[in-house]
């Protein structure tokens, strides 16, 4: 006869009771759930009363961990819909901003799929938009528009299909205007080929590609010999 413990006596030992439930005082729309006289596990309302938890019922090991993965989704869908709230983000910074409060994985990718079928998130939208707005706004070139949106974790093809957007007459003329107003603060420069290498260091991390830098810093050189 074995002298192993059999599957069903585990999982007995694991079953554990409910002895107290308390509405927990920093908020009332959870519970605090106690086991065998001890603090357990915190749960939303709504999922006291969808698995009928009261005092004296008995939960296995497995109810006890649904229940908890079930909480950690609702609370991860609250967080990213007040994340959401304040201003428009890419499904990456969602999945970031839940990773940090050390959201376990499931409820992350189950908050970023809720709040996609309610069209909150929407990468290719959010690229376009930020493309339009930092160029309005700031100046930036297209090499630092696409940098931006990676890092914001949009995808390469959603980058490239916003980037399509940007007139290239206008690119050009945004660059000509950084260089304008940047041209006359490295007058102290004395040495001419240092000026320019300045200028296109400068216009170069504004996010401008190398012809259009060139371009730029050659139109704004002749005119300063003209003036």
């Amino acid at each position: 006869m074995s002298s192993g413990v059999s599957s069903e006596a585990a999982s007995s030992d694991e079953a554990r009771t409910i002895t107290k439930l308390a509405v927990q005082k920093n908020d009332t729309s959870r519970a605090s759930v106690f086991l065998d006289g001890e603090f357990a596990f915190g749960v939303h309302q709504d999922l006291v009363l969808e698995h009928g938890l009261c005092k004296g019922r008995t939960l296995s090991l497995d109810e006890q961990r649904a229940i908890e993965e079930e909480d950690a989704v609702m609370r991860a869908k609250a967080k990213a819909m007040r994340y959401v709230a304040r201003r428009a983000r890419t499904k990456e910074e969602v999945r970031r901003k839940l990773r940090e409060k050390d959201y376990p994985e499931h409820a992350v990718e189950a908050a970023v799929a809720r709040l996609k079928e309610l069209d909150y998130l929407d990468d290719a939208e959010y690229a376009r938009e930020y493309m339009r707005s930092r160029f309005r706004s700031k100046g930036y070139g297209p090499v630092r528009l696409r940098r931006e949106l990676k890092q914001r974790g949009v995808d390469r093809h959603q980058i490239e299909d916003a980037m399509l957007l940007l007139d290239e007459e206008e690119v050009r003329e945004a660059a000509r205007e950084h260089a304008q107003k940047r041209w006359p603060r490295l007058a102290d420069e004395e040495d001419p080929r240092r000026r320019r290498q300045k200028l296109k260091g400068y216009l170069r991390r504004r996010g401008f590609s190398y012809d259009t830098i060139r371009r730029a810093a050659d139109e704004v050189e002749q005119e300063a010999e003209k003036g």
